[in-house]
Order: structure tokens, then C-alpha cells, then sequence
């Protein structure tokens, strides 16, 4: 395994990465021969001060500086990104390793990413059962289901989507550092296991490739990250969030760049709410209750193992509520902002 340590005054935090498929981490036994280490007295810089090794409940338990922490996962190697992921079945349920190699689903008869999505969900064009809801009525939702709240954007803030349409962001900004991933490698903590690639060369298909992939390259980046220009002409799309006393704040924002084909794969997380500013996309939405437990659940998630879907369109916002699966498919170049709290 690859390993990194952080150093501190007082502490150091070890981060393994297993270096192939194969190979498997137990944190408990590592802690344990560190300790006896220790207290076999060889490590001599340690032994005054009283020094114990601990494994750390979560990601979340080990702080690092923001800064720090940029600049590990900008010096990661290719291969590590990855590494770690288990394998997650593809849209037709073949189990594959997340990789950001460009990975092709497309049967060579289809010409579009869309046209080849469509064997699998004979509705994605037309199915819609999620409820709309004005935004002057959201204190009548109950936030315990799929729900587009709608003139949440102003007119006059709509017109202004045209700041993230994929040409102009990547004539003005195209040196900027984004982070990027794929339909595979954003599943299980996309942000961790994302790849920094100037917007530019982002927005371009894999490869300089052409072809209508249905796994195209994803910009996913943190809008706390970005320049300040660039983050300052997000905020008038950021403001329009609606927060009600019922549903969370939300106020973590991440600018999603997307061609056609597939979005993130099938996952879940904290409540959230997506803004799509231009572009539309296809939601297939359950509740964990209906999946748990479900070894095969593609491609029956694009039909009848979710229970809620909609195709969402320019100037709506969604709320996926806590802890429900969701996958997303572009049915063209879409650019939105993700909102969790």
C-alpha cells in the first residue's frame, strides 16, 4: 500500500491507500502494531510522550488545513484516485471498477448517448411524477419526498445563465483548476476521489474524442474553491436557495458541468437541492427503504426500482430528501449548482 503522513507538533495522521485491486487495509491491526511498536521502546522520538495510536471513526475525524488538504489530493498519482473505490455496477448492471479512463457504454447502433439510454428506460423522454410547487408555497411541502419548486429564479437572474454556458466558461476562465470526475468515480465521496484538470480541457470529451460518449467527463468543483470572479458571478444563483424553518439551510455549493449522457451514478447522501440553470436532465429518485439490501438494481432503476422520476428543466430546483438514491442522465449539455446544507 501507498502511504501519506501529515505531521503535526503533537500528532501524525497516517493515510493508507491500498495499491491494487487485490489488496485490503484492516485499520484496527495496523493501529495495534504501531502501539506495540511504541511500546516496545524503538521508536525512541516518541517514547517520552506517552504516544497511542488511534483509528479514526470517520474521514471526518482527521483535521487538516483546507490548504493542506488542496494540496495532497492535487499530488495524488493517477492510480491512487481510484484505488480505494469498491466496484458499482454499471447502467446494465455489469460490476466495474471506477476509473477516470473513459469508460463507453454505448452500443456502436446508437448514435446518441440519449438514443442508447432510451433502450433502457423506454419513458426517459416523456415519464414525470414528481409534484411542482411555487416557491411562494413551500411552507406546504413536507420535505419527506422529490419535490421542484419552481420561480425560485427571477426572470432577470435567468437571463443571466448564459455565464456558465460550456463555451464562454471556457474562453474566460479556462485556466482555472476544476476538480472532474465520472458517472463511476462520484458515486462513493466524488469529491475526495475527483481529478484536477483546468476548465478548459474539462469541458473537452476525453481523449479530444468526439464521439457522443454516455460516460463524458464531469465537473463537479466546490464553489468555495473557484476564483473569486468566478465565484462572485455564481452568488446571484446561489441567493435564489429557498429556506424555509421545515428544511435545512443550505448553504455548501457546487457548480455541476455536465454533457449529455450520464450524471453522477446511483447514490445517496444529506438532503440537497440542485438548481439547473441550463440544460435538462432525467432524475430516477427512491426512498433507501425501497433499495437497501438490493444486489441488482440496474438497469430496473431507470424503470420500476424507482419510484419517483422527472426531467427537470431550465430554472427549476429539485429537493432530493435525506438519504434517498438518485442518479442523474443529461439529455443534453446541463450546468447547475448543488445546494446541501
Amino acid at each position: 500500500s501507498k502511504v501519506t503522513i501529515i505531521i503535526d507538533d503533537d500528532r501524525a495522521t497516517i493515510i493508507a491507500y491500498p495499491n491494487d485491486d487485490n489488496a485490503s487495509l484492516d485499520p484496527a491491526a495496523i493501529a495495534a502494531k504501531l502501539n506495540l511498536y511504541i511500546q516496545s521502546g524503538e521508536a525512541e522520538e516518541w517514547a517520552d510522550r506517552e504516544a497511542t495510536c488511534e483509528v479514526a471513526d470517520d474521514e471526518e475525524s482527521v483535521f487538516i488545513e483546507e490548504e493542506e488538504a488542496l494540496e495532497i489530493w492535487r499530488e495524488l498519482p493517477e492510480e491512487i484516485r481510484t484505488a480505494h473505490l469498491d466496484k458499482v455496477p454499471n447502467p446494465d448492471g455489469v460490476m466495474i471498477k471506477p476509473t477516470h479512463n473513459e469508460t463507453e457504454y454505448t452500443h456502436e447502433s446508437f448514435s446518441t448517448p440519449t438514443e442508447s439510454h432510451l433502450r433502457r428506460d423506454p419513458t426517459l423522454l416523456e415519464y414525470d411524477n414528481v409534484k411542482r410547487v411555487h416557491v411562494s408555497q413551500i411552507h406546504d411541502i413536507s420535505w419527506k419526498e422529490p419535490v421542484i419548486i419552481t420561480n425560485a429564479i427571477t426572470n432577470e437572474i435567468l437571463a443571466k445563465s448564459g455565464l456558465v454556458d460550456n463555451n464562454r466558461l471556457a474562453s474566460i476562465y479556462k485556466e482555472v483548476e476544476v476538480r472532474t470526475g465520472n458517472r463511476e468515480t462520484l458515486i462513493d465521496n466524488g469529491i475526495t476521489n475527483s481529478k484536477p484538470i483546468i476548465l478548459s480541457e474539462a469541458l473537452m470529451p476525453p481523449n479530444g474524442d468526439e464521439k457522443n460518449s454516455e460516460c463524458g467527463r464531469i465537473v463537479f468543483s466546490p464553489v468555495k474553491e473557484l476564483p473569486n470572479d468566478f465565484a462572485e458571478e455564481l452568488k446571484p444563483f446561489t441567493d435564489c436557495i429557498p429556506h424555509c424553518m421545515e428544511s435545512p439551510i443550505m448553504n455548501k455549493f457546487t457548480l455541476t458541468l455536465a454533457p449529455e449522457g450520464f450524471g453522477i451514478g446511483m447514490h445517496k447522501h444529506k438532503e440537497a437541492m440542485f438548481m439547473l440553470l441550463i440544460g435538462r436532465k432525467k432524475w430516477y429518485m427512491t426512498s433507501s427503504e425501497d433499495l437497501d439490501g438490493d444486489n441488482e438494481t440496474h438497469p430496473g432503476f431507470y424503470r420500476e426500482k424507482s419510484s419517483h422520476k422527472c426531467i427537470q428543466k431550465e430554472g427549476e430546483i429539485l429537493f432530493v430528501p435525506n438519504e434517498w438514491y438518485h442518479e442523474i442522465f443529461n439529455l443534453e449539455y446541463t450546468a447547475g449548482i448543488q445546494a446541501l446544507p
